[in-house]
């Protein structure tokens, strides 16, 4: 297996995020799509696999008519839903119903646009199954008292992976419902501990006469919590994901994320985000890409020059672009 290798630096990834952003904002957005291609297609090539780098193909002014048509459809029912409470709430139901199908237009546009040895991904997920995983299956776990969400997780997880392919290919998936149900444990338990720490340390700094420290101890513990339980869930979580998912004949996976490293990272990453107002998020995508990049293998097999490329480059349909200005990626 080899490693998959990222070489992105900061300092310069820095330089055309600002740039882009800065455009964005003098340009009320319209330079927008321009920014997302540039800063996309930057991390990607510098992101290779066995000395073949990846590719983003989406043109800017693709996706700025998907965007200039969503939010004409935004500002149109903004408007439909202040003359009537009922067409607001009919509004609803309706994107209710919508969204899968906005789900995996904008998922299939992202992965037409992404190739590694000049062919494409693809996705083709099915309406209804769509439906059931991402949305009514995780809202009836309600009535397990959650208890049944790490199943539902990992039947979705499942059913995505399994509906992507690589040109003619396609990727299988299978995972364990007991592996989802131990992420979720220990998840759960830091969460616990990190809060009783947080309940010591606002007792003690309030007996000592320090309550104005308590708001910083209630930030810091805010933050370990979040990165405690996302290090411990994702990392078992990825690991078995990884090494669940090959393309049969093409290439197979593995993940080696350690719950302590990973745990550093995010912790780092959000008081770097928080110190800086938000000026550190290109620094903070290289190195959390870095990071991930070092601790995937991946096994590329002889039939992977055997593969055709069945997405035609200019594939895309409009509806997939006005899916895609959604922003919806999972």
């Amino acid at each position: 297996m080899t490693k998959v290798s990222f070489n992105g630096d900061g300092k310069e990834f820095f330089g055309i995020w600002i740039v882009n952003t800065l455009l964005s904002i003098v340009t009320l957005g319209i330079y927008s799509p321009w920014a997302k291609v540039q800063n996309t297609k930057y991390l990607y090539n510098n992101l290779s696999i066995d000395d073949h780098y990846f590719d983003y193909h989406a043109q800017p002014i693709q996706i700025l008519k998907g965007r200039l048509i969503a939010i004409l459809a935004v500002i149109i029912f903004a408007l439909l839903s202040t003359v009537n409470e009922t067409i607001y709430f009919i509004g609803l139901v309706v994107l209710f119903f919508v969204a899968p199908w906005l789900i995996n237009k904008s998922i299939s546009f992202n992965m037409r646009m992404t190739s590694y040895r000049n062919v494409r991904f693809n996705f083709k997920g099915d309406y209804w199954k769509t439906f059931l995983w991402v949305f009514i299956a995780p809202i009836l776990s309600l009535f397990t008292l959650y208890l049944a969400l790490p199943h539902v997780l990992r039947r979705r997880d499942e059913y995505m992976t399994q509906n992507y392919s690589y040109g003619n290919a396609l990727f299988t998936c299978s995972m364990s419902s007991k592996v989802y149900y131990k992420a979720a444990f220990y998840a759960l338990g830091a969460i616990v501990g990190i809060s009783l720490l947080i309940g010591i340390g606002v007792m003690i700094t309030a007996a000592i006469g320090l309550e104005v420290l308590n708001a910083m101890v209630l930030l810091l513990g805010y933050i370990l919590i979040i990165a405690a339980s996302a290090s411990t869930y994702s990392s078992v979580i990825r690991n078995h994901y990884f090494q669940s998912t090959k393309i049969d004949g093409v290439a197979s996976f593995n993940s080696s994320v350690e719950i302590g490293e990973f745990f550093q990272l995010i912790s780092t990453n959000i008081l770097m985000i928080i110190f800086s107002l938000g000026l550190a998020v290109p620094f903070v995508q290289i190195r959390s890409i870095n990071f991930l990049s070092v601790n995937t293998l991946v096994s590329i097999e002889p039939k992977i020059d055997d593969i055709i490329d069945d997405v035609s480059k200019d594939s895309s349909a409009l509806l997939d672009e006005v899916a895609d200005a959604f922003d919806i990626e999972i």
